[in-house]
């Protein structure tokens, strides 16, 4: 019995240190993958950059390491569906390229943001919460990245700032869109938004 104990007690304590492991191992994933970012919007080799060309290298740097699909195709959920095959890729593309401007314009500020990542927190054997304050224009916001195991790997498929689910807020927004207008709109509705220089996490769809 003392050797049984004592083996389920060795078990959990390997269990543990290796989920504690993997927790530390994402966050500094997604800690480089912002710093990355956050070198293209502030670093000197890309002072020179527009703003549109600032987005697509922090596209590029963030899909270097995360499948943004994934994100987006939670954002769209059950509305997948209603649309046509050349209509997902329409919206798919869009929408991404709207969360990058969201959260590139998000970081923006005339001094770089003070990124800290807080403890990993390991929800589930395929889930966990990564916690982060990020000080800027001196303001404090606090950013929490939901990441699931999947067959590539850890993807996020959730951002939520101050308590606000992006994923949340963007489906509702086209949920109430599908009750009223068609997906040709919401395609129209969603290059308008791509245009607007003024995007910020209030912008409705």
């Amino acid at each position: 019995m003392i050797r049984f104990i004592s083996s389920l007690l060795l078990i959990s304590t390997i269990c543990v240190s290796s989920a504690f492991a993997v927790g530390n191992e994402e966050r500094d994933k997604l800690e480089n993958a912002i710093t990355k970012a956050l070198n293209v919007l502030y670093g000197d080799r890309c002072t020179d950059l527009s703003l549109e060309e600032k987005q697509a290298k922090v596209r590029e740097s963030l899909e270097a390491d995360y499948d943004l699909d994934v994100l987006i195709r939670r954002i769209i959920g059950r509305n997948w569906r209603i649309l046509s095959e050349t209509e997902q890729k329409q919206v798919l593309e869009l929408v991404k390229q709207l969360v990058v401007k969201a959260f590139v314009n998000g970081l923006a500020g005339e001094i770089r943001p003070e990124v800290e990542m807080g403890k990993a927190i390991l929800i589930a054997d395929n889930r966990l919460e990564v916690e982060s304050t990020v000080a800027l224009n001196e303001s404090t916001f606090y950013v929490t990245y939901r990441l699931g195991r999947m067959s590539s790997g850890w993807q996020i498929y959730d951002i939520v700032a101050e308590n606000i689910s992006v994923v949340s807020n963007y489906r509702q927004q086209i949920d109430d869109h599908f009750r009223k207008r068609t997906s040709a709109e919401l395609i129209t509705r969603l290059e308008s938004m791509l245009k607007n220089n003024d995007l910020n996490g209030n912008t409705e769809i």
